[in-house]
């Protein structure tokens, strides 16, 4: 694979180079020249090699959802039209990866920045992202939690100092509550409003973005508790596009839950050789069971979806 030049495999294990012809018709963007879309991705993978696959995108691409490779952590980037939203940032000294992430894709303005939970595998790099002068914020959102499980750490200390000097206030998530982003709706699905949970994961904030016929859902470090009650509610969790919760840890990931979602597409982001053995092999097993094809950041690096809500691209920066 040549840096620079596409390859599209239609998850079918046949994968081949398009000529040139061809990729005048393969634009990711309608009215992108060819070059134009070529200069956009090496821009993003720091002009690494990459590779497209998945479905050919007829229409304009409103929805994006980047998976930055933080490593053991999460980061994601969702764009809406305009709009962009930046879930969570990655561990204690990821925020300059994230920054630098969001420069590349040209992002100087984020309408929502949100910490699913207070976790340093979550929110370490969060700090730096709101301090930093080059990028505004509409928006800030994270879970009210007990006073007796409220951290006191550093980390989670800075984020609040970070917010209140920037002059932010905290949105907290109610379920069912709606955010029109630019053509795309953003929905809360979890935590419930007032709940008591015993662990801080429970908290995660779960959200699922939808566009024409293409949604996305989020879950953070969701357990099988959330899950159980998720299913319970009166909410349509399908989803084409499936952040795995907890870097594929097997206290979330439930066979009930996935059945639920029913996705396409299943995201892990996870940092290659961590010590906990993420993502867990009886969860891989239950996303090929369903049929999803799965993506990791330690395998894949950075992962971008794109769709016109109605087809969707998958942009991986390492050999698939």
């Amino acid at each position: 694979m040549t840096s620079g030049k596409y390859s599209i495999s239609f998850r079918k294990t046949i994968c081949f180079i398009l000529s040139a012809a061809m990729l005048l018709t393969a634009v990711l963007f309608t009215g992108c020249t060819e070059e134009e879309t070529d200069q956009w991705l090496n821009e993003i993978f720091g002009r690494l090699n990459y590779e497209i696959l998945g479905d050919e995108i007829s229409g304009d691409v409103k929805l994006k959802m980047h998976v930055i490779d933080v490593g053991q952590g999460d980061s994601i980037l969702v764009q809406c039209g305009e709009c962009n939203v930046l879930i969570d940032c990655g561990e204690n000294g990821m925020g300059d990866t994230v920054l630098d992430y969001l420069h590349r894709a040209g992002v100087s303005h984020l309408d929502w920045i949100i910490g699913t939970h207070p976790h340093s595998d979550h929110i370490g790099g969060m700090d730096t992202v709101i301090k930093s002068k080059d990028i505004s914020i509409d928006h800030v959102m994270m879970p009210q939690l007990p006073k007796d499980i409220t951290p006191t750490t550093k980390t989670y200390t800075e984020v609040l100092d970070a917010v209140k000097k920037k002059k932010l206030k905290i949105t907290r998530p109610v379920p069912g509550n709606e955010y029109d982003l630019d053509g795309v709706t953003m929905l809360v699905l979890s935590p419930e409003k007032g709940a008591k949970y015993e662990e801080i994961n429970d908290y995660s904030i779960v959200l699922k973005f939808s566009y024409k016929d293409v949604s996305i859902l989020t879950a953070g470090d969701a357990s099988k508790t959330i899950e159980r009650q998720l299913i319970t509610l009166d909410y349509d969790l399908g989803a084409d596009i499936f952040k795995v919760s907890h870097h594929g840890g097997k206290d979330g990931n439930s066979e009930a839950f996935l059945s639920e979602i029913n996705p396409k597409y299943a995201v892990i982001s996870v940092g290659e050789d961590n010590k906990y053995g993420h993502p867990k092999e009886e969860i891989l097993k239950r996303l090929r069971k369903i049929g999803c094809e799965t993506y990791r950041t330690d395998l894949d690096g950075d992962i971008i979806f794109e769709s016109d809500g109605q087809n969707i691209s998958v942009i991986v920066s390492k050999d698939h």
